[in-house]
Order: structure tokens, then C-alpha cells, then sequence
């Protein structure tokens, strides 16, 4: 389970901010629908991110996407790509000069993990750079016992050199791999290379369990869907009850000879009865949120299978209110999320802040996200993004938000920030100004 990410002097993120997803013990609702708990931390189960247009919503999920790409192959990283991954923050002077960070939190085969790195430029481009600061930790029974710690020092000559210690009690396979890694390649990476087993299952885990996608371009793994569907009788059947119970008129999903994705339909008289069926090719009669639902159905019944961390970027796009409704439910619940599976996204549309349950321990209806689990991005007047979530804010007055409060007015009033003010544009847009 993913408890904590950090990130600093990346895009839009100029000082460290942290998404925590770790379950607040101060927020009881939900508490067996909504955490799960693995090697001793509870963590949520979804995280909702919300903010105004160009808050860095995103960026905080492409911070992730970059860190697991390094960690998996800065070995064989190309120079010429690097400036593609080391972004520090553009708006403030001397940045680039300055470390990009990034940390992960993270449980893993019941073990609690904190893994991180730090990164700079050692010229004037950043297709040179090296590792400044790399560090595996494995806390236990809140005892921190750290597997390898690096550190870039100055040497008695002036020049720099790595120093990497590794304990070898617990990694004894990672002694000796000090003299492989280069300074531009992580120390994690080469032990995962050769095949050191903790780092090794960390790099399996992260390769497949940690998953980032964009819910704007979902036609990127449609192919994923259709080819669980063709092949795969269990996962073909999930993928079509998802995607029919969710009041799309879809009876039936069916590959032709041709390999085009079929929807079947039923036929009625002039009485409404069923007489028969109507096939449709798929992505030309469904719609486009519909469309967006089979894409995406695969990555969701996965994650759910397998436990997976899944984030996606704008999953409300497209997709109708309830049905985004409907793709929560399926993670905070123990029964169809037996392996403690997450959902994190980002949103636009308040309507999960005003979707209110009626608890019994509560007696009374309150919101269906607990406050740990709702996040808000936004920028400061620097244009650096700042990262809080909804059970961390005060009001002017002092005090914290109620959980029976009006989330999502309260949200589209400005109470909480992450909103846009854009300014007056009725006159100048139709020229009558």
C-alpha cells in the first residue's frame, strides 16, 4: 500500500509538499469501509485530489511516474532524455541549481518501506547530473533500520566521491555493488540488477503495483481491455459487468473475427418486449463515456484483483457522476477490495464532496470520503504549488473542518482554496467591450 509520496523542486513544486494517505486517527467515520491496514500502518483506501487549472494537480502524478521510471531503470537512463525527467521549479531564481527530491512511503509483503533520492545538476545542463542522496529504510514497530545509505561528499582532494554504506546483516548481496553504481545511477537500481532480494522485490512491486495513468488519454490501454476480454474467460467476465451494470444499455462485449470490439443491445417490439439483439461496432455507436469505461475497465478489476495502487489523472472526465460514484464503492469496501487495493485521482467535479451516507455509528447522513481522504493542490503567489488535505485545514477562525460540514459548497465558495478566480472575460471575449 502506498502510505506517503514527497516531492520538491520538480514542475510546479518548488519546497517539499507530501500527499499522505496514511488513515489520521482523528477521523473515525468509515473507518472499516474506507482504511485497510498492512505491516502495522492504516492507510486509506482512496484519496480524491482537487484544484483549480493549472494547480499542479497532475504534476504531483507525473512526479510519481518519473520516480518509478528512474528507480526501475536509471541504470540504462538516456543523457539526452534527462532533461525530460529533471524539471526543478522554473519560477524562482537558482532552482536549477538546487536538488530535486523525491520519497516514497510504502508497505510491501507486510514490511513498512521509505525509500528516496536526491538528484542535481553538476553542470550547466542537466544531461549531466548525479545522485546527491539515496536512502532504503525499513521501519518496524515505529524503529527505523536502514539498509543503505548514500551520500555525495567532497574528498580530500576537493573532487566529489560517493559514500554508500550498506548493512550487511540485512542486505549482505549488496556489498560490493558500491564499486558498480556510477554517480548518475541509483544505488536501488544496480542492487535490483543484480539481484539483491530487497530491493529486487521492491523493484517487482513498484514495476507492477504502483500504476499512474492519464484519464484524458485512456485510448492508450483500450488494447490492455481488449485483450483480457479475448483471452482471459474470469477477467472478460468482470470487465463486462462493469461495464453493462452501469446503465450503459451494453447486454454483451464480444471480439469479432476481424478483431473489432462488438456491443450487443437488445432488440424490443412495438410492445417493449426483447426479441431479440442488435450488434453495434463499439467505438463508433457507444459513447465516449462508455468508450472511456471499457479502457479503463481492465487497469480497475486488476487493482482490485491484485491490490494494486492505482492513480489516475481526471477519472471524472467523461464519466457521469454515479458512475464515478460507483468506481469508488468498489475500492472502499472490504467485500469487492478484499486485497486493500487504492484508488488516488485527481477531479474536477465537486459532486463526491456532497455525496452523503447514512451511518449508523453516526446516525445521520455524512459525507462518503472521509477528510484524510480528500486533498486540495493549489498555488501559492509565487506559482508554487502547495499540497493539504481537508482534515489538515483551518478556518480564519481556528477551528478544523466538521464532518457533517458542506464540503462541496463550501469548496465552490473558496472556503478551502484550490479554486480558480478567473477574471471578468464576458466583454472582452465578445468584443462588446
Amino acid at each position: 500500500m502506498l502510505i506517503r509520496f514527497s516531492v520538491e523542486n520538480f514542475r510546479s513544486f518548488k519546497d517539499c509538499q507530501t500527499l499522505y494517505l496514511n488513515a489520521v486517527k482523528t477521523c473515525k467515520e468509515w473507518k472499516m469501509e474506507n482504511t485497510a491496514e498492512d505491516a502495522g500502518v492504516r492507510a486509506v483506501r482512496t484519496a480524491v485530489v482537487y484544484g483549480a487549472n493549472a494547480s499542479g494537480k497532475t504534476n504531483l502524478f507525473i512526479a510519481l511516474l518519473r520516480m518509478k521510471a528512474f528507480m526501475l531503470a536509471s541504470v540504462g537512463f538516456d543523457k539526452k532524455a534527462a532533461f525530460l525527467f529533471c524539471e526543478p521549479f522554473a519560477l524562482s531564481k537558482g532552482m536549477d541549481k538546487k536538488p530535486l527530491l523525491f520519497e516514497i512511503e510504502f508497505t510491501q509483503n507486510s514490511k513498512h518501506f521509505i525509500y528516496g533520492f536526491s538528484m542535481y545538476m553538476t553542470n550547466k545542463s542537466w544531461e549531466s547530473y548525479a545522485i546527491e542522496k539515496e536512502w532504503l529504510i525499513e521501519v518496524e514497530k515505529n524503529k527505523k533500520r536502514c539498509y543503505f545509505l548514500r551520500e555525495r561528499r567532497m574528498d580530500d582532494t576537493g573532487n566529489p566521491s560517493d559514500v554508500i554504506k550498506v548493512d550487511g546483516k540485512m542486505m549482505p548481496q549488496g556489498l560490493g555493488l558500491e564499486q558498480r553504481t556510477r554517480p548518475d545511477v541509483l544505488f536501488f537500481t544496480v542492487a535490483a540488477q543484480f539481484a539483491e532480494p530487497t530491493c529486487q522485490a521492491i523493484s517487482e512491486y513498484i514495476g507492477k503495483a504502483l500504476n499512474v495513468y492519464s484519464g484524458i488519454e485512456h485510448k492508450a490501454f483500450v488494447g490492455i481491455s481488449k485483450n483480457k476480454l479475448a483471452t482471459d474467460v474470469v477477467m472478460a467476465g468482470k470487465i463486462k459487468k462493469l461495464v453493462s451494470e452501469a446503465d450503459t444499455g451494453v447486454k454483451d462485449l464480444t471480439i469479432d473475427s476481424s478483431g473489432n470490439l462488438i456491443s450487443h443491445h437488445s432488440l424490443y417490439d412495438e410492445m417493449g418486449d426483447v426479441v431479440g439483439q442488435m450488434n453495434f461496432s463499439f467505438d463508433y455507436m457507444e459513447s465516449m463515456g462508455t468508450r472511456k469505461l471499457f479502457d479503463i475497465s481492465c487497469i480497475l478489476v486488476e487493482a482490485l484483483q491484485n491490490g494494486y495502487v492505482l492513480m489516475i489523472d481526471e477519472l471524472d472526465a467523461k464519466l457521469h457522476p454515479l458512475i464515478v460514484r460507483r468506481i469508488i464503492e468498489l475500492f472502499n469496501n472490504q467485500a469487492t477490495n478484499p486485497k486493500n487495493a487504492q484508488l488516488i485521482f485527481n477531479a474536477q467535479s465537486p459532486d463526491l464532496l456532497g455525496y452523503k451516507v447514512f451511518s449508523e455509528a453516526k446516525n445521520k447522513k455524512i459525507t462518503r470520503l472521509r477528510r484524510d481522504q480528500i486533498y486540495f493542490v493549489e498555488k501559492d503567489n509565487q506559482e508554487a504549488s502547495k499540497v493539504f488535505s481537508l482534515i489538515e485545514f483551518k478556518k480564519d477562525s481556528g477551528l478544523r473542518t466538521r464532518n457533517d460540514a458542506s464540503y462541496d459548497k463550501d469548496y465552490l465558495s473558496g472556503v478551502y482554496g484550490g479554486i480558480p478566480f478567473p477574471k471578468e472575460m464576458v466583454a472582452e471575449v465578445s468584443g462588446n467591450g
